[in-house]
């Protein structure tokens, strides 16, 4: 999936869920005051349920599935390992009740504040990512997470670490493989497993001081990886506007 058609399909994305998290809820109003349900008691209930319980939610879904499939499609499309997708799919599933909270913004029920206390920190994990992996990496002929191996490696030393983290503080995660083979016990067993996890993270009472290390350090290490092409398409144009001035000298 080429880079254009990446982003493309984010913002379809950012669309649809904006829609059905802000302004579904007129519809829902609209639907009910044109259908005539208010003129025999009870009769609306159904149809509010139907609306708000059952299409809302399959809009969320809906943005959530075209995210992860384009995500994974621009993954594949530009050289990088399958590892990686898990590593999306680990930060999307710890961050995914965020987006719903800040959809509250749109009511006023929301303050900065509260966002703070409340953002998971898998979701910049994730937004730096996504936004990383939408260069146009096959127009500038580059390879993703840059030349130097050193700079590959702490990346996905970061990464890594911040993808522990997301699982570790996580409560769904453990019971998706419980649900998924049957197995209430294993669930039983990774949920246990969990604070352990989250305990070895953050070095034995740093809290997530470790992991926002990881995140600048991913971060950091992302954005270098950018340099070189960044450098050879800064040169390209200064050349670009120098020649002709050379020429007409």
């Amino acid at each position: 999936m080429f880079a254009g058609r990446y982003l493309w399909w984010m913002l379809i994305a950012l669309a649809v869920f904006l829609f059905f998290a802000m302004s579904f809820d007129y519809v829902t109003w609209a639907t009910v005051a044109t259908s005539g349900c208010a003129r025999i008691a009870g009769s609306c209930g159904p149809l509010i349920l139907t609306m708000t319980g059952t299409i809302k939610p399959v809009g969320y879904y809906l943005a959530a599935c075209i995210i992860l499939v384009v995500t994974f499609a621009r993954i594949h499309y530009i050289g990088l390992g399958w590892l990686w997708c898990l590593f999306v799919f680990a930060l999307f599933v710890a961050s995914a009740p965020f987006p719903l909270l800040l959809a509250n913004a749109w009511t006023g029920q929301l303050n900065s504040e509260k966002v703070l206390e409340n953002i998971p920190l898998a979701f910049p994990f994730l937004v730096v990512f996504c936004t990383y992996i939408g260069w146009s990496f096959e127009e500038a002929d580059d390879a993703p997470l840059g030349p130097w191996r050193w700079l590959r490696t702490a990346i996905r030393l970061s990464a890594v670490y911040g993808g522990l983290a997301a699982l570790a503080q996580t409560p769904d995660f453990a019971w998706i493989p419980g649900r998924m083979l049957n197995m209430p016990s294993l669930s039983t067993h990774l949920a246990a497993w969990q604070p352990k996890l989250h305990d070895a993270l953050s070095l034995g009472g740093a809290g997530d001081v470790p992991t926002y290390l990881a995140l600048a350090v991913f971060t950091t290490g992302l954005a270098a990886s950018l340099l070189p092409a960044a450098l050879g398409d800064l040169r390209a144009r200064l050349l670009t506007h120098a020649v002709p001035r050379a020429s007409r000298r």
